[in-house]
């Protein structure tokens, strides 16, 4: 008898494990046992995939930097830029061989999954948070966007940029959102910086400083004192995807205020299109992701048909560019000509 009532635990203990999820009770011996199916984790907080889900996919395994953008029509953007390596970043790209269709939905299920919620960074401060509604374009890389609803702290509500990572991988950091002005100190010498720069680059003056500056910001990398400022100016092109004019240029600089000598720069990309091609970048943002050393600098670059990113770092008082995506060129779509029923079915 005891022999008899050891083996139908056994077995009824192996009902419980086997069981369907769609059962709810089974019976054994008159005993009832019940098949409980566990909740689906939440998909607000970021969570470690599946051992193996992701092998030879190409996917990421650790924090993923975002660029979130605001739309016109009250949308957001969410970009994943690259994944977090030190000061920075590990490149997002469908591997050869991978179907677009398999990498697109590991990639947002692993990823940027609906409802997911993703912390925003401003100026280096925490200042809100944005919801993932749906899927987005997928990008000339193959890498997956989304779109949601964004909501931000009063100060940041004319803000339309932000880096952000997944709730619960996003890095810590202190104070609250005060961003600096551009003034009259960085607005009398941001063309003096540029000009400098287009003189030493034998690049042609353009025809008013005013009209060629594209985009100023003022930046508080650097605690206390004045703030940093970043520029872009351009000659014969647009701060956006498109062809530019054969003698275009862009002149791109982050500098520093000394007290001797005004705004210097720190660091510049000078690119003459007629050599070069065009590329005209355009800061992002900044934030030390990485909770070591100083900030981070996001910089975003549009070429004629496809943008990029750059990251920029400070190394032993220096800064560099550490990390710089691919370029991957959206194919044009392929032409074909109308067969006679096409041709009879359009409307005039």
């Amino acid at each position: 008898m005891r022999a008899f009532a050891a083996r139908a635990a056994r077995v009824a203990a192996l009902l419980i494990l086997t069981a369907p999820a769609a059962c709810d009770n089974v019976e054994w011996g008159g005993a009832s046992f019940q098949v409980v199916t566990p909740p689906p984790p939440g998909a607000g907080d970021a969570s470690a995939p599946e051992p193996g889900a992701i092998a030879g996919l190409g996917l990421p395994t650790g924090r993923v930097l975002f660029h979130v953008v605001r739309n016109a029509n009250g949308t957001a953007t969410v970009v994943p830029v690259g994944e977090i390596s030190g000061d920075s970043l590990r490149t997002l790209r469908r591997p050869a061989g991978v179907s677009p269709q398999a990498y697109e939905q590991r990639f947002r299920e692993a990823v940027m999954p609906p409802n997911a919620q993703f912390v925003l960074f401003r100026r280096g401060a925490e200042v809100g948070s944005v919801t993932v509604q749906g899927p987005a374009r997928v990008t000339s890389c193959g890498v997956p966007t989304a779109q949601g609803q964004a909501t931000t702290v009063a100060a940041a509500a004319a803000d339309r940029e932000f880096l952000a990572f997944r709730k619960g991988l996003a890095p810590d950091v202190m104070g609250e959102y005060r961003p600096p002005q551009v003034e009259g100190t960085i607005q009398r010498y941001a063309s003096l910086v540029a000009e400098r720069l287009v003189l030493q680059n034998g690049l042609a003056r353009p025809r008013s400083w005013s009209g060629a500056q594209r985009d100023l910001q003022a930046l508080d990398v650097i605690r206390g004192g004045h703030p940093e400022m970043a520029a872009t100016y351009l000659v014969g092109d647009q701060l956006g995807l498109g062809a530019p004019e054969p003698s275009g240029w862009s002149v791109f600089y982050v500098a520093d205020y000394e007290q001797r000598a005004g705004y210097t720069p720190v660091y510049q990309e000078v690119r003459n299109y007629d050599k070069t091609g065009k590329g005209a970048p355009k800061l992002v943002d900044h934030l030390n992701w990485n909770a070591a050393g100083q900030h981070e600098m996001l910089v975003q670059v549009f070429g004629v048909r496809e943008s990029w990113y750059e990251v920029i770092s400070r190394d032993r008082g220096t800064w560099r560019k550490v990390w710089e995506a691919p370029r991957c060129v959206e194919q044009p779509p392929v032409s074909r000509s109308i067969g006679a029923a096409e041709r009879t079915s359009q409307q005039p």
